[in-house]
């Protein structure tokens, strides 16, 4: 017999043996909830998805992800005109969420470029296209815990550096809940959109959106709660707009010209 001949099948019957009798391996996450929203003046769109760990291997705490996208929903493919600054504040209830282990994305500091990253959180895993610039990261805890991002194009002597996204950027963090907990997400999102003039920041528009999420792992009713915390997370950040507001003009910088290709004259 040509033994050469059965070795192929030989392989074929080994492989589907191996199948046979390897356990099936199933996703460790899924999406439990999600909700998008167009902003007050439609030049932002804010969207977002509630992730939930379901490999279950804590007994003690239930682990969830949110990502936030914030969109250029009216300057979409303008060369010319983007947001120079965004500010993205995601609070949870119940307020002991806690970010342990520490996993958020995009981390404070600059980033010279927008691109994608793995955001990775106790079994939880998925890509984020993160801002580029200026990057703050802090969490607060009063009310509910918050997690929030700002992100400017601004240098700290208010020179123009450059627009922090193209279309979109989206912002991720993890958190873990006492086991059984019933979980309340809001996000809310505000930005500023200029219009490059020559060597010029102009700001021509601005914007905010709020979007909520739920997971209930015991009966609850659910529109109340996450209207009532989308209303709280507005109220909280009402003066967003007028003790950040970025000035009217910008002189841009060197750098910022060498991007747009104005040469100095």
């Amino acid at each position: 017999m040509n033994l050469m001949r059965w070795k192929p099948l030989f392989a074929v019957l080994l492989g589907l043996a191996i199948v046979l009798v390897t356990p099936a391996v199933s996703a460790s996450h899924e999406i439990v909830s999600s909700d998008y929203s167009y902003g007050e003046n439609r030049v932002m769109k804010l969207s977002g998805a509630l992730y939930k760990d379901t490999g279950e291997l804590d007994p003690n705490y239930d682990y969830y992800a949110v990502k936030i996208t914030t969109e250029d929903a009216k300057y979409r493919n303008s060369g010319w005109v983007g947001p120079m600054y965004i500010y993205v504040d995601v609070a949870v209830l119940p307020s002991s969420a806690a970010e342990v282990p520490a996993s958020h994305v995009p981390t404070s500091g600059t980033k010279f470029t927008q691109h994608s990253v793995s955001f990775s959180y106790e079994g939880i895993g998925f890509d984020v296209q993160i801002p580029r610039t200026f990057v703050s990261y802090w969490e607060k805890n009063d009310w509910a815990h918050h997690f929030v991002w700002e992100v400017s194009g601004i240098k700290p002597s208010f020179v123009g550096w450059w627009f922090v996204f193209d279309d979109y950027a989206e912002f991720a963090t993890g958190f873990r809940v006492p086991q059984s907990s019933n979980v309340f997400t809001a996000a809310y999102a505000y930005g500023e959109w200029y219009k490059l003039y020559l060597v010029v920041f102009r700001k021509i528009a601005s914007d905010y959106a709020v979007i909520g999420m739920s997971y209930l792992p015991k009966k609850y009713s659910t529109y109340y709660k996450v209207n009532e915390l989308k209303h709280q997370i507005c109220t909280y950040n009402r003066n967003i707009r007028n003790i950040q507001g970025l000035p009217e003009m910008i002189k841009v910088s060197p750098e910022t010209q060498s991007l747009a290709g104005v040469q100095k004259g």
